[in-house]
């Protein structure tokens, strides 16, 4: 991704969360610490991604 591609996304997520992007950046790297995730990224991007299924999963009442 190229500098103003992320500054871009960067305001687009920060408008999404309400101006609030730096506090949610600094909860999942919270989380990424309490896991040992910050060395492997794959991992880590595997886990926020099953956690979106498990929502959406909860949401219509399917099991997990």
């Amino acid at each position: 991704m190229d500098a103003e591609k992320h500054l871009q996304e960067k305001e687009r997520l920060n408008r999404a969360l309400d101006r609030k992007l730096s506090e949610a950046v600094s909860d999942l790297e919270g989380v990424m610490k309490k896991y040992n995730l910050e060395a492997r990224p794959g991992i880590a991007f595997d886990l926020f991604r099953h956690t979106i299924e498990v929502q959406h999963m909860k949401r219509f009442n399917l099991p997990e």
